[in-house]
């Protein structure tokens, strides 16, 4: 082999060696980067990797703000030591917690990946990881109004009761207060947990969104819309029969105050009258009635980043007493309050909305329900402009008060549904306060809120 040969010789064997080189370095940071990026969440999600709750610890949570702004959960402290703080002591029911030993609720829950900051780029968490630079979240903006959030908590008792209002605009309805007593106190979460827990008043329930009560005499306007809409009864025509009481067990059911006879369907509507409602529900049949109360959404859980789910509903069984909302129907507030708002508009569901944008400069707008538009009204929205003009008004609120008897050892639970303005309503309210007869104590709550929402 001359010289000449030995020399490419050698260099070829350079050149390869060099390839063998540049390839393991290649393989080896590939092999670095799958996984410390691309499996760093399946070997962080192992229970018995403490990098777990380090990784975890070190998230700095996007903030919580109410339309205005205004500060409802963010994460404070140093990267080694983060906390999350709730402004609002009592903003549980409405906001959720976060905690690293007992998990998230409500939006903290629903909106967790946003909050968070997870993201599904693989350069951004590529960066992120080989800088060592901390998880930080989106902000997430809710329809809560805290002022009248506050409100609301100042006026409504200590007490199981339960509190939501609404803002109605088209086919949507923003959520501006929910409260829900006995609340908590995010803040103190962890060390109150157990107790919470062990309450049998329940104050981790949200009594809004899945408190389930026996709505009694809260149907007749859901009831008498529906039949004034298929044409079967006019509201100013006289009723058939009377209004005498009806007993239910060993507990007699009379209208508020007595109506001047003859009685018209309007009167037994604003009186609260219980038997014609009854004679009315027979006439319907469990059919009718399910075909009414599905139609107002009183038969399915709301779509909303909170939880919602309730046990299943037993069917109906007797239509006299699914007439006065004492069968086996159960609703929640939320249910309520919306059945109630499309009665304040143009017959058609709303759209709950609690959430209005997501991001830190508030550029991700959320729309309500593209599909709101289809979705067939309850009722036609002559029929709701009708029953507004038959609703008890006081001032300037359209009202429905009512006490409903609820449960087996027949507790009687105070109702009150209002809107307002009277004239062109914008907003709808619902309070349940259980166990009490007190009407006048849950109306002047309700006018306070509302005149506050109003003005």
């Amino acid at each position: 082999m001359t010289e000449l040969e030995q020399k490419e010789s050698a260099l070829v064997k350079i050149h390869r060696v060099t390839a063998v080189l540049l390839l393991s370095f290649v393989l080896v940071g590939a092999t670095l980067v799958y996984w410390s990026v691309v499996q760093a969440e399946a070997i962080l999600s192992r229970e018995d990797n403490p990098r777990l709750a380090e990784a975890e610890l070190r998230i700095q949570r996007g903030q919580i703000l109410d339309r205005n702004g205004i500060l409802l959960a963010e994460t404070v402290g140093e990267p080694d030591s983060l906390d999350r703080v709730y402004p609002l002591a009592n903003s549980g029911p409405a906001v959720g917690y976060y905690s690293f030993r007992h998990g998230t609720a409500g939006i903290e829950e629903g909106f967790n990946d946003v909050l968070r900051g997870e993201t599904d780029n693989l350069a951004e968490e590529v960066h992120r990881q080989l800088l060592h630079l901390p998880q930080i979240g989106q902000a997430v903006y809710l329809t809560l109004d805290a002022t009248l959030q506050q409100k609301a908590e100042s006026l409504l008792p200590a007490s199981p009761s339960a509190l939501i209002l609404l803002a109605i605009e088209d086919n949507n309805a923003q959520i501006l207060a929910l409260v829900s007593h006995p609340g908590y106190d995010p803040n103190l979460l962890d060390d109150a947990f157990e107790t919470l827990t062990a309450d049998e008043q329940a104050p981790l329930l949200n009594r809004v969104s899945q408190g389930q009560y026996q709505p009694g005499r809260v149907l007749q306007p859901f009831i008498l819309a529906a039949v004034v809409d298929q044409g079967a009864i006019a509201m100013r025509e006289p009723i058939e029969g009377d209004v005498e009481a009806v007993s239910l067990n060993g507990q007699v059911i009379e209208c508020l105050s007595p109506p001047a006879l003859p009685a018209t369907w309007s009167a037994v509507l604003q009186h609260n009258c219980p038997a014609p409602m009854m004679t009315l529900g027979d006439q319907l049949g469990t059919s009718g009635l399910d075909q009414i109360f599905a139609d107002f959404g009183l038969t399915q859980p709301p779509e909303l980043p909170l939880n919602t789910e309730t046990p299943p509903l037993a069917p109906l069984a007797d239509p006299l007493l699914a007439g006065i909302g004492q069968d086996n129907l159960l609703v929640t507030p939320l249910q309520v309050a919306l059945a109630w708002a499309a009665l304040a508009t143009d017959g058609r569901l709303p759209t709950a909305q609690l959430v209005m944008a997501v991001g830190n400069e508030r550029s991700s707008q959320l729309s309500s329900n593209a599909e709101a538009e289809a979705v067939t009204p309850a009722i036609s929205p002559p029929t709701a402009q009708l029953m507004r003009l038959h609703l008890a008004q006081t001032d300037n609120f359209l009202e429905h008060t009512v006490p409903a008897l609820s449960g087996p050892e027949g507790q009687t639970d105070a109702w009150y549904l209002g809107m307002a303005p009277a004239n062109a309503p914008r907003y709808a309210l619902v309070i349940v306060m259980e166990a009490t007869k007190d009407l006048s104590a849950v109306e002047g709550m309700g006018r306070a809120l509302l005149a506050a929402a109003d003005q």
